[in-house]
């Protein structure tokens, strides 16, 4: 036993106080839920004779005055799990009245790049000292989440102080979405918010696949829970059929009619970049609404291919001279290029993503950009050439973003064929 849990154990501490026995770290999937693939793991903490509500070993601890060093080593079990798959990152949870301590605060003092710190409390602590961890956690390299959203003092008021690269939705919010019309309207603002900032949003405790698909209409880009995988002492990626669910529950929502709540705050300037457009009469009237579509998407560039069916292939064309000025991409030698002319629809691609399509991959890393996002451009029903769009960060496009691009690209064709009339 080692000797922190050997002296939560000690005979003074209450009768109650069960017997823990060694920490360790056990590992959970998290899933992209527009691929199905995994993007992280999330170190939870285990015990090998305790085998109560983990969040109430450590409640007793905090109670006993054992808190910070229970934390300090649940952490360094976390971060001691060797062989961490190639493209994903390691969550490890903590809370911020720890940090304020030197016993816990020493073992972030390192290199965090490829970590995510995950804020977890159930206590007040002020604005001003989350502001300070923040920072302090972002200059070593890691990445922050707020942990269980909608539970305790995980609010607004954390959200607004640390600026989160991630938001977890508590699985007590998330069991309630199939039921509970508010759980839903609350979510949809926060996924509208953390779109808005940058931040990625992972449901928690995602069991089954009515969850899953609740989830996926109310466009949260990630999941974790049981329906992938349980946490597991070794790393353990989802079956290919929970696999397969996401990318098809996925597919199922962007083909779906848009929720009108969740396009509303988009619409005022969607408007705009259709009315531009529609008034084109010059080719360089098309280049000013191509360059607002890409600004309302948070995109920083885009690029136009048409389709050559003669050659079966895309000429590359300059969205500002509107020249072809390549490079020429043979369709049959571009799967996922000749995927989303054949099929009509959107497919998107991020910097480092594992099994993606290794063409785009390089495309990403020669143009130094962290995503992509494909739109084929649709008129009478043909493809007649293809949208790219390119963000700096390696974060997912919601389904509002895809669905906006979709009808961006839509009116662009209609703008392409009536000047080549």
């Amino acid at each position: 036993m080692d000797t922190v849990t050997a002296s939560l154990a000690e005979p003074e501490r209450p009768s109650a106080w069960p017997v823990l026995g060694a920490i360790r770290a056990w590992a959970q999937p998290i899933v992209a839920l527009t691929t199905g693939l995994t993007v992280g793991f999330e170190a939870l903490a285990r015990f090998d004779e305790y085998r109560g509500p983990v969040a109430e070993a450590f409640e007793r601890a905090w109670a006993t005055g054992m808190g910070p060093d229970l934390e300090a080593e649940a952490l360094r079990a976390a971060l001691r799990m060797e062989g961490r798959p190639p493209g994903t990152y390691l969550a490890v949870n903590v809370s911020p009245r720890a940090l304020n301590m030197d016993l816990v605060r020493d073992i972030f003092d390192r290199d965090l790049a490829g970590i995510v710190v995950e804020l977890t409390e159930s206590h007040y602590v002020p604005t001003s000292e989350l502001r300070l961890t923040a920072d302090w956690l972002r200059a070593r390299g890691a990445r922050l989440a707020i942990d269980d959203l909608g539970t305790g003092y995980a609010g607004l008021e954390r959200l607004v102080s640390v600026r989160p690269d991630l938001i977890k939705i508590d699985r007590s919010l998330v069991t309630q979405l199939e039921t509970d019309e508010v759980s839903r309207i609350m979510v949809e603002s926060l996924v509208r918010f953390a779109s808005r900032v940058g931040a990625g949003v992972i449901a928690e405790g995602i069991e089954e696949q009515s969850t899953l698909e609740v989830v996926a209409e109310l466009d949260i880009a990630y999941g974790q829970g049981f329906l992938f995988s349980p946490a597991r002492p070794t790393w353990t990626f989802p079956g290919r059929q929970a696999v397969e669910a996401a990318r098809a529950v996925h597919q199922q929502a962007l083909s779906a009619t848009p929720r009108q709540d969740i396009l509303l705050n988009e619409m005022v300037q969607l408007d705009r970049v259709a009315e531009r457009f529609g008034e084109a009469e010059e080719v360089v009237d098309v280049q000013h609404a191509v360059v607002e579509l890409t600004r309302m998407l948070g995109a920083v560039d885009v690029g136009i291919d048409l389709v050559n069916e003669t050659e079966g292939c895309l000429v590359a064309l300059n969205h500002q001279s509107w020249a072809h000025v390549g490079p020429v991409r043979p369709l049959d030698e571009n799967p996922l290029l000749q995927w989303t002319i054949e099929s009509r629809r959107a497919a998107q691609v991020l910097r480092g993503e594992p099994l993606s399509d290794q063409q785009q991959q390089d495309r990403l890393a020669e143009l130094g950009y962290g995503a992509l996002l494909l739109v084929p451009v649709v008129t009478r029903g043909d493809a007649i050439g293809l949208l790219t769009l390119f963000r700096d960060e390696a974060r997912p496009w919601t389904l509002a973003e895809i669905r906006l691009a979709r009808i961006g690209a839509g009116q662009l064709a209609a703008a392409l064929e009536r000047l080549s009339a």
